[in-house]
């Protein structure tokens, strides 16, 4: 039995994720941030931890005692404002600054461990090529130059010597959907008045991830995966003209009008180029490296 420190336990990716960690007979604990937070980690049966990412002192003394890190922690803001660079400056932090808090107190409680989901938005479009993290280098948009940061400081963990075998592991999702995801619903409401932010690039390919593989995925990285940068996506690479054809199917619409490109700016601002990249990434390693 393995000892699990979470953070991000109530977001989306740490509610899918808690109850895998259980059914594979790990023990969860997770930081919480307030008495809210403490009733959240135990309904999802973890045990919630006082501490905050930002004050290293508490967040040394709620990873001590832990066998592996999960870092799922981040503050993704609404379609609504997501055309402000500013309001991505908290999942920055979050993903960046807070990584290396995170890495810190993992290497001071000797944990073995430590696994980050970072995004697959970080390649630059790459047409009907194939795509992976081990022959692809990065461009990532502006919003994403923090993951990287955080990648970085799970390698640091894994490069760590002191004796201990470590594995630091980088998972970089595609993008995530699944009932109840907030991004998820946002899709089917525009879907529903016959719009859809997919589309403007028909053939270009958006690799996607259901929300229930991407808490497999952490899990299997926690439990075998070596040291590393994997990518994890739906077997089946999917165009956005097919994803916009099940989007409409789904809100019951014959068919979708895609925004135009410079729409897109207005409404997503630095998220935009997402939905334009064409991104055919491959999950092969990860599933040769883990079964």
């Amino acid at each position: 039995m393995t000892t699990v420190f979470v953070t991000g336990a109530t977001g989306v990716l740490g509610r899918a994720t808690i109850p895998q960690l259980l059914a594979s007979g790990h023990t969860v604990r997770a930081l919480s941030r307030g008495e809210a937070n403490d009733a959240a980690i135990r309904a999802l049966g973890a045990e919630p931890v006082r501490g905050d990412l930002f004050d290293p002192a508490s967040l040394s003394q709620a990873v001590a005692g832990a066998d592996a890190v999960l870092h799922l922690a981040t503050r993704i803001p609404p379609s609504s404002e997501m055309r402000r660079r500013s309001a991505w400056v908290e999942n920055d932090r979050i993903r960046a600054e807070g990584a290396k808090n995170l890495v810190d107190a993992a290497l001071e409680a000797r944990a073995r461990v430590f696994v980050y989901p970072s995004f697959a938005f970080v390649y630059p479009d790459g047409g009907d090529a194939w795509i992976d993290a081990a022959s692809t280098p990065v461009d990532p948009l502006d919003i994403l130059h923090s993951t990287i940061a955080a990648e970085r400081e799970v390698a640091r963990f894994a490069a760590a010597s002191d004796g201990n075998e470590r594995r630091g592991i980088s998972l970089r999702l595609g993008w995530l959907y699944g009932s109840g995801l907030p991004s998820t619903e946002e899709q089917l409401q525009l879907a529903r008045r016959g719009v859809t932010m997919f589309g403007s690039t028909p053939e270009a390919f958006a690799p996607t991830l259901w929300i229930g593989d991407a808490a497999s995925a952490l899990v299997a990285a926690l439990e075998r995966a070596p040291s590393g940068l994997y990518d994890i996506v739906d077997d089946e690479p999917i165009r956005q003209r097919e994803l916009n054809t099940t989007l409409a199917a789904a809100a019951g619409r014959r068919r979708l009008l895609s925004l135009p490109a410079w729409l897109l700016r207005m409404m997503a601002g630095p998220a935009a180029e997402a939905f334009t990249r064409s991104l055919r990434v491959s999950n092969r390693r990860f599933r040769e490296a883990t079964g």
